[in-house]
C-alpha cells in the first residue's frame, strides 16, 4: 500500500497556482479561437452584403436605363411615327361614345351615349324584326 505523503504548503500553493493560470490561458484560447470563428462569419457577411449590393445596384441602373427608353418611346410624336410606320389610324374619342360608370359598375343615368346605344339597339332589333318580305301565313 502507498503511504499517504504530505505534501508541503508551498507544494499546494504552486500547484493551485498553476491550475489557475491553466485555466485563464484555457479561457484564453477559447476565446481568441470564438473570436476568430466571428470575424470570419462577419467577413463572409459582409462580402454577401456587398455582392447583393452590387447586384441592387446593376438592376438600378439597368431600371432607369430601361425607364428612360420607355418614356423616350412614349412620346406623342414617337406614338405618332409608330402609328404611321404601321399604317394605323388613331384619332381621339367622341365624347358620344364615353359611358361613365359608377363604383358598383352600373352606368350613371341620363348619358348621351346611352341614349345613342339604346336607339341603335332598337333600330337594329326593329330592322331585323321586318326583313322586308311578305310574310308565307298571309298567302
Amino acid at each position: 500500500m502507498k503511504k499517504n505523503r504530505k505534501m508541503s504548503r508551498k507544494m499546494s500553493v504552486v500547484t493551485v497556482h498553476f491550475m489557475h493560470m491553466g485555466a485563464v490561458l484555457l479561457m484564453l484560447f477559447v476565446m481568441v479561437i470564438v473570436n476568430l470563428l466571428a470575424s470570419s462569419s462577419c467577413k463572409q457577411l459582409d462580402n454577401a452584403c456587398c455582392a447583393k449590393e452590387a447586384e441592387l445596384k446593376k438592376l438600378q441602373d439597368e431600371f432607369d436605363r430601361e425607364s428612360a427608353k420607355w418614356a423616350e418611346m412614349t412620346t406623342n410624336e414617337k406614338l405618332e411615327e409608330a402609328l404611321l410606320k404601321h399604317g394605323l389610324a388613331m384619332h381621339a374619342r367622341k365624347p358620344s361614345q364615353v359611358v361613365w360608370m359608377r363604383k358598383d359598375g352600373t352606368p350613371r343615368p341620363a348619358q348621351l351615349s346611352l341614349a345613342k346605344a339604346g336607339q341603335r339597339a332598337r333600330a337594329a332589333a326593329t330592322a331585323a324584326a321586318s326583313y322586308g318580305g311578305k310574310s308565307k301565313r298571309g298567302r
